[in-house]
């Protein structure tokens, strides 16, 4: 397998979190990392809830702190998922990568198949980042827009936070603002970190495993009839057919696994467009604005990504019952033949990802977005 590919954006993420990702233990762990960085991050949800409720009739700073509180219980969540399946996730990834080694020395010619995969989960994954950790940096850097408006402005001096929060101390006080601010960008920086480290394995995943089933469409098609030995035309064919199961049973595996994720990812995003969104619209077009332009495009890419994500790994698996007609079966023998009858009732029943009652597609992503633009617009009617 090319290093340069193969999980490099998510080996980063994870050790970022302090998680070695190719460990099943935590031998190579940075735990202390892990530890400062969640707790941080879930103390932090104290303070966003209470400005919160306290501001409960002040629809735009109460939208704010929730949609704060929503990213990080996805943090949170992400968290708990990884370290339950911890061992099931590196497992999956060195049987992936040991199929795919193994198919890529026995047939050369899908080399191409696997690199290319690989290097769209790649650039995928990359771009993902990039978008999310932007969104981190404005977050940074809009109380210090924030304050050198008001400063030019009026002439006074209001010291702003990164979040919305209600504090036991006075964030007005530079003593106490600087630690403050601190904490601030370590929850975030936890949110990002987590919920990208989680999302790009599931790319890796998916892609991975689209890897698996364009591999056995390829075998198929390419399969060449052996008249006179029927017997071992028949075992190839079951040889790509395993292929095809193995496919299907790392989908299934996945399926099951990641299905909290899935569900959280989809519902809190839904959530957090109406808040944030209402935000945007609420402030545009002032400076501060840019930070939650790049939030809510991270959040629609990210819903965007699982919907793609779990379309290519559904369209892939179907596509090989279309693949066994486009093979020689004229020229099989009649055993082949039989067995290839039941591949593609087989192959009509998809593999495909799910979040307990319903799966991430594209139909499902516009129906969010569009139900979120319906919130945010109810959401404005309120505040005016």
């Amino acid at each position: 397998m090319d290093a340069a590919y193969f999980l490099r954006v998510q080996v980063l993420t994870f050790r970022m979190m302090g998680f070695d990702l190719w460990e099943s233990g935590s031998k190579n762990d940075r735990s202390q990392i892990t530890l400062v960085v969640m707790i941080l991050s879930i103390a932090f949800l104290v303070p966003l809830l209470f400005s919160a409720v306290l501001n409960v009739s002040t629809v735009s700073i109460m939208s704010d702190a929730l949609g704060s509180v929503l990213a990080i219980i996805v943090c949170v969540v992400k968290y708990l998922v990884f370290v339950y399946y911890r061992k099931s996730f590196v497992r999956l990834i060195y049987r992936i990568r040991d199929i795919l080694e193994r198919e890529m020395r026995a047939l050369p010619e899908i080399i191409p198949i696997v690199e290319r995969e690989n290097r769209n989960d790649q650039s995928l994954s990359l771009a993902y980042m990039r978008c999310f950790f932007v969104a981190c940096v404005f977050a940074a850097v809009k109380p210090v827009i924030v304050m050198l408006t008001l400063r030019l402005r009026t002439g006074r001096t209001h010291l702003e936070l990164p979040h919305a929060g209600v504090y036991p101390w006075s964030d007005q006080a530079l003593l106490p603002y600087v630690p403050t601010y601190l904490w601030n960008l370590m929850a975030s920086y936890g949110a990002v970190t987590m919920s990208l480290a989680m999302d790009t394995l599931l790319f890796a995943f998916t892609y991975n495993v689209c890897a698996l089933f364009k591999i056995a469409q390829y075998r198929v098609r390419h399969l060449q009839p052996i008249s006179d030995a029927p017997r071992r035309e028949l075992d190839e064919l079951v040889q790509v057919l395993q292929l095809h199961q193995t496919g299907l049973d790392i989908g299934t595996q996945l399926s099951h696994s990641l299905r909290p994720l899935v569900f959280i990812q989809f519902f809190v995003s839904a959530v957090q467009l109406c808040f944030v969104g209402f935000q945007l619209a609420d402030l545009f077009p002032t400076l501060e604005c840019i930070y939650f332009i790049f939030f809510v495009g991270s959040i629609v890419i990210a819903l965007f990504i699982y919907s793609h994500c779990g379309e290519n790994m559904k369209q892939a698996s179907v596509d090989f019952s279309a693949a066994l007609y486009d093979s020689s079966w004229v020229d099989f023998a009649p055993a082949t033949r039989q067995a290839l009858i039941v591949a593609i009732m087989r192959a009509q029943f998809p593999c495909q990802l799910n979040g307990y009652f319903f799966e991430p597609n594209m139909a499902n992503f516009s129906a969010v977005v569009r139900s979120a633009i319906s919130y945010v617009m109810m959401l404005r009617s309120f505040n005016g």
